[in-house]
């Protein structure tokens, strides 16, 4: 009986042991190679004229997107990558050994003399307390030293190695991976660099010392997490203006081979993770502001697929997924803090990283050329939107240009059908070209609905309606790319529908339904709360539109039309009918979260429901102070003023510009519409300013209908 009861204890201890185990960690060791100055222009070197080509076909590999909360700088971009969320560094900020010096003085007596004390065995970090408050008062309120701390506290050992300092300047951020949130980081930022005076500011990393150490340091530590900081591009690029371009050149290339040779030697034991914090500054300039990022798996040959959740993508993924990813190699939950999604591997018949590429630079064609083509184009709406008022104050005008100023506005208003479905032009015609391109097909489109279909609007409404719900069900591949979509190198959105194309779509649903406001029967209002409740779910469910402001929006004009036709006489029980609708409208927004995945909505709730109010008084801050900026610096701003103003002049003359009821309910609803997304949305300016244009373009059609019956009479 006792051996019974002690075989069964060890098979408990032994099982609890094992889950313990498999909880904490399920990778033993991981390396996170940061090199900074690194862009896409090395990563399609590497590919091409790599002496080692197929270790990086072995590897999953991405385009990141690494904005930090503040400008673009290697500091900035690795605390947000640090932290799981965007960041920003303080100044002199630096890791020290402690036999070193800041200034005139020991490292260790900074410290003592700053905090009190310093930590023995560990990195010193003097600023660290400086970096904790500042980020604790910036935007996102990140926490620094997330990742260590979280490592740590599952029994992970964590050390750092190597430096990208220049000649007179210290600059080691490594550790801002490792250290735990009282500073302390295991270490050297001296090993692996040696002194060379052949290369820039004289120092060289070498791989096989770095090696070495971390071969030795897996033997001692069952888990373990490094971090090397590959300083030679930094180095390189800090001089580049003092050199002759043949030397450049071949240091260049040298340096490459070395991080090759490097990688080479590491892979195969454990899993290696690559990325750059920060591109070079001639990829700065050229606008290719995305950096590279492999991840090979321990032992894996093949190369696996790599998706974010976050940005709904798999060529592109966001700096905020780093941390969690790190974690989850170690079986480790992410903390509920971040937002982040740990990026997924899954193998692909077919795969290759050909796919990646394209997408890239397709990406930066349009972040470069962005622009100048919206510039153009609001410029061109701007100009037509006058010209038409002025063709529309004169009393008698020509059928000629009644019929021309028809066409116009017919190519105008399906100008966004146009900007969503073509985009991949620009993988085979130029920029330039394809302005032009966009525009001859936009004039094609108005001509052909004014001469051949008797309501040409509801055409374009009908093919704005489908095309967006489509692409909406595919997971966005038209509007990822679309000039009008959203720009994953500015990375203020990633998925759903975008603000440019939320007011298209309110706009082109209330449209459609212009013939049902004519005749009030069953029928017609079963299709108009049907479409409304489609167009509702679209806006806001979790797996597609996911456009809170937009949601909200759609749910006042949905208000605004349910006292148009359940009118109500005492004024109190409006109000109390706002009230409820207005609940109504947040109670289904939050229920449209529990559809799928967690998305930045969802994410919001759940921080509001536990209790944390400044949450959401920081992003009420956050989106004011970003339609601020838009409406001074963005070109839409043009576009936004000239249609609100010319709304106001139709209002003002309504009686006359617009007769039928049908229309002035589809106007009218617009207007609540837009005016609601210029309130609740982040880039409220841009989305008030197309629905606001197709409303006003919607009334000049109308009018000029009128004038033509009145010429023809």
């Amino acid at each position: 009986m006792k051996k019974k009861i002690v075989i069964c204890a060890f098979l408990a201890f032994f099982l609890f042991s094992f889950h313990v185990t498999a909880q904490s960690s399920k990778e033993e060791s991981v390396v996170v190679i940061l090199v900074p100055e690194l862009s896409f222009v090395e990563a399609t070197w590497l590919y091409t004229w790599g002496q080692h080509q197929d270790i990086w076909q072995q590897a999953s590999f991405a385009g990141m997107n690494i904005r930090p909360d503040g400008p673009y700088s290697y500091l900035n971009n690795a605390v947000s990558l640090s932290m799981g969320v965007r960041g920003v560094g303080v100044q002199d900020w630096n890791a020290y050994e402690a036999t070193e010096k800041i200034e005139t003085m020991l490292a260790t007596d900074v410290m003592t003399q700053w905090t009190g004390d310093y930590p023995q065995e560990s990195l010193l970090h003097p600023y660290f307390h400086k970096l904790v408050d500042k980020n604790k008062q910036s935007t996102y309120q990140g926490e620094v030293a997330i990742l260590g701390e979280a490592l740590k506290q599952h029994g992970v050992s964590t050390y750092v190695l190597g430096h990208s300092d220049i000649e007179g300047e210290k600059i080691r951020y490594g550790s801002l991976f490792t250290m735990d949130q009282r500073g302390v980081t295991k270490g050297s930022v001296v090993e692996g660099v040696i002194r060379n005076p052949q290369f820039p500011a004289s120092y060289q990393m070498d791989g096989d010392i770095i090696v070495d150490s971390i071969q030795q340091l897996e033997k001692e530590q069952s888990h373990l997490f490094t971090v090397v900081e590959w300083g030679d591009f930094h180095r390189l690029y800090s001089i580049k203006e003092q050199m002759t371009e043949e030397h450049f050149q071949k240091q260049y290339e040298t340096s490459l081979h070395q991080l090759e040779q490097f990688i080479v030697h590491l892979l195969g034991e454990r899993t290696v993770i690559l990325f750059s914090p920060m591109m070079n500054q001639d990829a700065y300039k050229e606008k290719k502001q995305l950096a590279p990022l492999w991840i090979w798996q321990q032992e894996k040959t093949y190369p696996l697929a790599m998706h974010s959740e976050t940005t709904n993508q798999e060529s592109i993924v966001s700096n905020i997924d780093i941390v969690p990813t790190i974690l989850s190699l170690y079986n480790i939950e992410k903390p509920s803090s971040l937002m982040g999604q740990p990026l997924q591997l899954d193998k692909r018949e077919g795969y290759d990283h050909t796919t990646v590429f394209e997408e890239v630079n397709l990406a930066f064609t349009i972040f470069q050329s962005r622009g100048v083509i919206l510039s153009s184009y609001i410029t061109l709406l701007t100009i037509l939107l006058v010209a038409i008022s002025l063709l529309l104050w004169r009393k008698a005008a020509n059928g000629l240009w009644i019929k021309l100023a028809k066409v116009l506005l017919v190519s105008a208003v399906s100008s966004p059908f146009w900007f969503l479905t073509t985009p991949r032009l620009l993988t085979v015609v130029d920029v330039g070209y394809y302005f032009w391109l966009l525009s001859f097909f936009s004039i094609v489109t108005g001509y052909l609905l004014t001469t051949f279909v008797k309501k040409p609007l509801y055409v374009v409404g009908a093919a704005h309606v489908f095309v967006l719900t489509v692409d909406l069900l595919l997971g966005n591949p038209l509007m990822q790319r679309s000039y009008l979509g959203y720009d994953p190198i500015i990375g203020a959105r990633y998925y759903g529908i975008g603000n440019e194309y939320a007011g298209v779509y309110i706009v082109s649903v209330l449209l459609l339904l212009t013939p049902c406001f004519r005749k009030q029967t069953w029928y017609t209002s079963a299709v108009i709360g049907l479409l409304l409740a489609g167009l509702l779910f679209m806006l806001g469910a979790s797996h597609l539109g996911t456009n809170a402001g937009a949601t909200l929006a759609a749910g006042v004009a949905c208000g605004y039309l349910f006292f148009q036709y359940v009118p109500i006489k005492r004024k109190r029980f409006m109000w109390l009918g706002g009230a409820i609708l207005a609940v109504a409208a947040f109670a289904l927004l939050f229920l449209l979260q529990l559809t799928g995945k967690t998305t930045h909505i969802g994410y919001a709730f759940e921080r509001v429901i536990s209790g944390d109010f400044g949450y959401a008084y920081d992003v009420i801050k956050r989106k004011l102070a970003m339609n601020w900026k838009i409406f001074k610096y963005s070109n839409w701003t043009q576009l936004f003023v000239t249609s609100y103003i010319l709304i106001g002049f139709v209002l003002w003359r309504q009686q006359r510009i617009v007769r039928d009821k049908a229309e002035k309910t589809v106007l009218q609803t617009g207007i609540v519409a837009s005016v609601a997304l210029l309130v609740l949305n982040d880039s409220g300016v841009v989305a008030a300013a197309t629905s606001m244009f197709l409303l006003v373009a919607l009334s000049y059609y109308w009018m000029l209908e009128e004038k033509e019956r009145v010429e023809q009479k």
